[in-house]
């Protein structure tokens, strides 16, 4: 009996620790010269304006993403923006639907970077609402007469498709209760 119950437990922490997920699609929109004059062109003067923007020269954008058939809720999304020559110290703060989400990495001067926001739990719900995410960049903040160019923005977001699946922890956990119960039974029996 004791083989047995070593057993059934073992099969339980098994299945306790598996996990299923629904299926996700991913679904992105890059935003570059062709949307706004603000993002540079390939081939173009990178530090002049339009492109090379300082204090004063904030702006924003707006992506419009369109949920796949089926989906129902959004799993994690994150923004990505090319830079060009972001300064050490430099502070350019992002802001999507009005969150802060923090400042663009160091790229060095004159060279291009990348850095990549994930995006918090209440702005998925707005973006899952409306499809729509406003960026907004707040340009060289500390005041510090730095500037900065934006080559492109993409949003990526994970949809969840399909109903939901229950993880096998729950089939794990009744089984595990079930036997608990029968094993109580039992000693109360005898």
């Amino acid at each position: 009996m004791r083989t047995v119950a070593i057993a059934v437990v073992a099969a339980c922490a098994v299945l306790l620790c598996g996990v299923v997920h629904a299926d996700t699609v991913s679904v992105s929109q890059t935003l570059d010269y062709s949307y706004d004059e603000y993002f540079a062109e390939p081939g173009s003067i990178l530090d002049h304006p339009p492109h090379h923007r300082g204090m004063w020269q904030d702006w924003g954008w707006t992506h419009e993403l369109t949920a796949p058939a089926g989906a129902n809720g959004i799993l994690s999304a994150t923004l990505s923006l090319s830079t060009w020559d972001v300064d050490a110290g430099m502070q350019n703060v992002i802001y999507v639907n009005g969150v802060r989400l923090g400042i663009l990495g160091e790229t060095g001067d004159w060279t291009w970077g990348s850095t990549s926001f994930n995006l918090p739990a209440s702005v998925l719900a707005d973006l899952w609402n409306d499809g729509s995410l406003d960026v907004y960049m707040d340009i060289d903040a500390g005041i510090s007469g730095s500037r900065v160019t934006l080559g492109s923005s993409t949003l990526t977001a994970a949809y969840n498709l399909g109903e939901p699946i229950p993880e096998p922890a729950t089939v794990g956990l009744l089984g595990l209760g079930a036997l608990l119960a029968l094993r109580r039974r039992r000693s109360v029996k005898e």
